[in-house]
């Protein structure tokens, strides 16, 4: 049978306090995996594996998160390694995707315009139709020209 720790006993032999592993347990539970990390015994406390003592240790490795965490353990989310390259990873999708989304919106656009399959038509064809209702055709393409559609008078 492997070794188990309880949490005042992986705190002893990480030396990382009770509170930042409570407090990375409760702030990171997709790091720690139930059944790998930590298993529960009969009784429903949590105890340590020896994988679990060895990824607490590689964090306290990581980070000095020891100081931040303890200080910081008040419902705080200070930054660790995985949020921080996450945090630029998103920043940099989301001013990529930002950038793009003109020129993609209008791509598709024109491509609805010019070859559409028969949904997109379908959705061309009602936005045209209450348009023109709303008697707002001057606000569609410059390149729309009326035409006589379905079930629809053309207006000018």
């Amino acid at each position: 049978m492997q070794n188990l720790y309880t949490t005042p006993e992986a705190a002893k032999a990480t030396g990382i306090p009770e509170s930042t592993i409570r407090s990375w347990m409760r702030r990171h539970p997709q790091v720690f995996q139930f059944n790998v990390h930590v298993v529960a015994d009969e009784h429903g406390v949590k105890l340590w594996t020896q994988a679990g003592i060895e990824l607490l240790e590689s964090r306290r490795a990581t980070k000095d998160a020891t100081e931040s965490d303890a200080e910081n353990d008040s419902e705080s989310d200070a930054p660790d390694l995985l949020e921080s390259l996450l945090e630029e990873d998103a920043q940099r999708l989301a001013t990529e995707y930002w950038r793009l989304l003109p020129g993609r919106t209008l791509q598709r656009i024109k491509q609805m315009r010019d070859n559409p399959t028969p949904e997109q038509r379908q959705i061309v064809q009602t936005s045209v139709r209450a348009a023109i209702n709303a008697g707002t055709e001057h606000l569609l393409l410059p390149t729309y020209q009326p035409m006589l559609l379905e079930g629809g008078d053309e207006t000018d």
